[in-house]
């Protein structure tokens, strides 16, 4: 839903900017004809990594499609100067942005599971050895549901003490707009003082943390 209305505003800014439809012409057919190329080149993605089609089956598809897409996507390139880049930047902002957070994503999780203790072993030598306990449930987030979270270990460390009660919450986002209640929560129980819970969300729901929990 962010997304959406971030892609909104971009929309409304660039209707402005321009001031007239006649000066969009040019940002249009190239955006128009880029989505169809593009649009092309995810169906081959889907047609043979996930329908699992014959390779030459995809390509032969992809290519009569890519055969037309190309030409309309040519005719309009030239017009870059015409007021066409506006199309060209915007894209190449959104592409450096999530190019930017996978590759951060992926370099942030790498670093920190090297230093990471699995759950079920520290939850066993906790109940082995308890710290002090205090009263009360504490909720860690984390999106690797089988190592320690991070602020459990600072917790642990700076305070030495621990709640009675442990939930590790990890938030899930389904491949489907839409997850029903009945889908949402899923836990397990790790020992006494620990338990593992995962709400599942689509992608076209705003995550609702309180309202899930209140669900279990």
């Amino acid at each position: 839903p962010r997304v959406n209305m971030l892609l909104a505003l971009v929309v409304m800014l660039l209707v402005v900017g321009f001031g007239e439809s006649s000066k969009l012409a040019s940002a249009y057919g190239i955006s128009v004809t880029g989505n169809m190329l593009v649009t092309t080149v995810l169906l081959y993605v889907i047609m043979s990594r996930i329908w699992k089609w014959q390779l030459w089956l995809a390509i032969s598809l992809t290519v009569v499609f890519a055969f037309i897409d190309v030409g309309f996507f040519a005719s309009n390139i030239v017009k870059v100067f015409e007021g066409g880049w506006a199309s060209l930047a915007v894209a190449f902002t959104i592409v450096l942005a999530m190019w930017t957070w996978i590759r951060g994503s992926r370099y942030l999780f790498e670093k920190t599971r090297r230093n990471k203790i699995p759950l079920d072993f520290l939850a066993g030598n906790l109940l082995k050895k308890k710290p002090h306990l205090v009263s009360g449930t504490a909720v860690f987030l984390t999106s690797d549901p089988l190592s320690a979270p991070t602020a459990l270990m600072h917790s642990l460390k700076h305070y030495k003490v621990l709640h009675e009660q442990n939930v590790i919450l990890s938030v899930v986002t389904a491949q489907q707009p839409v997850v029903p209640d009945s889908d949402r929560v899923k836990m397990g129980t790790i020992n006494e003082l620990f338990m593992r819970v995962t709400l599942t969300f689509g992608y076209m729901e705003q995550p609702n943390i309180p309202r899930a929990l209140a669900i279990c």
